[in-house]
């Protein structure tokens, strides 16, 4: 049995199990791509010590940071946790190809992608749909895209287009852009960038890629506008379906109190995925820390 199962490998994930490996705990790390939703940023310029950094490479840092420890603790990329179920002495975790025991676990897991939920958005998605711009920009040169969303997240993703696609459109339900003032300002006197305030993306058109795109404005008549790409950026859902037995939020967030500890004894969350107030990633690094913190503090005392 392990001493701690981090669920998640994001920075608060990586956060922890380096606090977690100098103190030669016994833990295994469970995540789908180390780094998470981190690995998406185009540029980071608020973590300090790092003026100006892209997601990728400030991942990388950690990634080198975190292979000093790499005989400390075993890490399993790739496994999916389906579910967490209390037993025993701890709690058994679930992935689609085993189960591990662990006497405590700490909820890592960051947010998913909230979808839009149309026809033809799941057909299409790698066939000209993506919710990543920083990863699928290139792919994108010389092509007309459509950025669905009208905030934080919407307007880095036009500006970063705007570095391959001949022009670039938000597409957004409210009347105006929401966020950033200075991003705001960007994307409104670019001259790529046409905002569409009040609109309503209705459908996904294409043969074999995205030719096309349904929208609907203030009016509500639909009509469809030609593009080559579509970037889904409507905001991000927790990722904590597969633990039923905590309390969460009217938003599927974890609650947790200052310690990161869950309604659950033996049960922590840290980062996205919780009812934290900020989403950022040097806050889900000091959240991922404090946690490991508490849990080393909490196993030492049942020793």
């Amino acid at each position: 049995m392990y001493d701690v199962i981090i669920i998640g490998g994001g920075p608060a994930g990586m956060a922890a199990a380096i606090y977690l490996a100098r103190q030669k705990m016994n833990f295994l790390m469970l995540t789908g791509d180390l780094g998470g939703k981190t690995l998406w940023s185009s540029d980071v310029e608020n973590y300090l010590g790092f003026h100006m950094i892209n997601g990728v490479d400030l991942v990388n840092n950690f990634k080198k940071h975190l292979e000093d420890y790499k005989d400390q603790f075993k890490l399993m990329e790739g496994e999916k946790v389906e579910h967490v179920v209390k037993i025993e002495g701890g709690f058994n975790v679930v992935t689609a190809s085993a189960e591990y025991q662990t006497k405590t676990v700490l909820i890592a897991t960051g947010e998913d992608n909230r979808k839009l939920n149309i026809p033809g958005e799941k057909e299409y998605y790698g066939k000209g749909v993506t919710y990543c711009a920083t990863c699928d920009g290139p792919l994108f040169g010389g092509k007309t895209v459509h950025v669905i969303g009208g905030g934080n997240s919407a307007m880095d993703a036009a500006l970063l287009l705007e570095k391959y696609a001949s022009h670039v459109t938000i597409v957004s339900v409210n009347p105006e852009l929401r966020g950033d003032e200075i991003m705001k300002k960007k994307c409104l006197t670019s001259e790529k960038i046409k905002v569409l305030g009040g609109t309503k993306t209705t459908k996904v058109i294409g043969d074999k890629f995205v030719s096309g795109v349904g929208l609907a404005g203030p009016d509500g008549v639909e009509r469809v506008e030609d593009t080559q790409g579509i970037i889904v950026e409507i905001g991000l859902v927790p990722v904590s379906g597969f633990i039923d037995f905590v309390e969460k939020d009217n938003w599927s967030q974890i609650v947790v109190d200052k310690h990161n500890r869950t309604s659950v004894i033996g049960v922590w969350a840290a980062g996205d995925v919780t009812d934290v107030s900020e989403k950022q990633i040097a806050v889900a690094v000091g959240e991922g820390s404090k946690a490991a913190l508490d849990i080393i503090k909490y196993l030492a005392s049942k020793e």
